[in-house]
């Protein structure tokens, strides 16, 4: 009703006092001075015609159940895909995306997927050897090793002649020389039981390995 109040009420192209003319027959926030001025250069047109024009498509908001749907479908899928196949705008889609408290998180590595009969194999396995601790304890006799690269840097500060009211001597401080050597390292439920650290360059092999199971014994 307030649209016809521009044409009718205002011959003169104030926008600004339309808006306020028509606020203060209908409410201060009936109108702005912005759809006041849209609707005047509609007018000015020719164009009487105060009905809102068709819009194509459904409304978004029919669209929201659609973007959850898709995402817990797919949780890698990508919202400029989610927002192409619905047809709507991408931004759109991450504002209700977070509104919904979703968020993009980093996939967490495992070694491997686990099928449902690997996790039972798992359990049965874990409660056959208790089972058989209980009547043969061997759990405590067991030895497990391991090895881990260890990096470190060789840069040490050397001392120099000074007399007593003398300052040091100024060096220059070298830049970092990344090193790493191999620990091997072995333990039983106690504890640490030994460990080892390689000459620089060496790995672990198996003549390696067997002479640190002879050390074992």
């Amino acid at each position: 009703m307030w649209r016809g109040h521009i044409d009718r009420k205002l011959k003169a192209n104030n926008t600004t006092q339309a808006a306020k003319i028509i606020c203060d027959v209908y409410g201060p926030n009936a109108v702005s001075v912005r759809v006041t001025q849209i609707w005047f250069k509609r007018f000015q047109s020719g164009n009487f015609d105060i009905k809102d024009a068709r819009r194509s498509g459904r409304p978004v908001m029919d669209k929201i159940d659609a973007i959850f749907e898709k995402v817990e479908q797919d949780r890698h899928i990508c919202s400029y895909d989610v927002a192409r196949e619905l047809g709507i705008d991408h931004k759109t889609v991450l504002a209700h995306l977070k509104k919904a408290g979703y968020t993009k998180k980093l996939d967490i590595w495992v070694p491997h997927e686990l099928t449902e009969r690997n996790l039972m194999n798992r359990v049965l396995i874990g409660d056959s050897l208790i089972r058989r601790n209980e009547t043969e304890p061997f759990l405590k006799k067991l030895i497990t090793g391991d090895e881990k690269w260890i990096t470190y840097d060789k840069n040490v500060r050397k001392r120099s002649w000074s007399k007593a009211a003398q300052a040091s001597q100024t060096v220059a401080k070298p830049g970092l020389s990344r090193n790493k050597v191999m620990l091997c390292i072995w333990w039983d439920w106690k504890g640490i039981i030994h460990y080892e650290l390689l000459p620089p360059g060496r790995t672990i092999d198996c003549e390696l390995y067997r002479k640190q199971l002879m050390r074992l014994k």
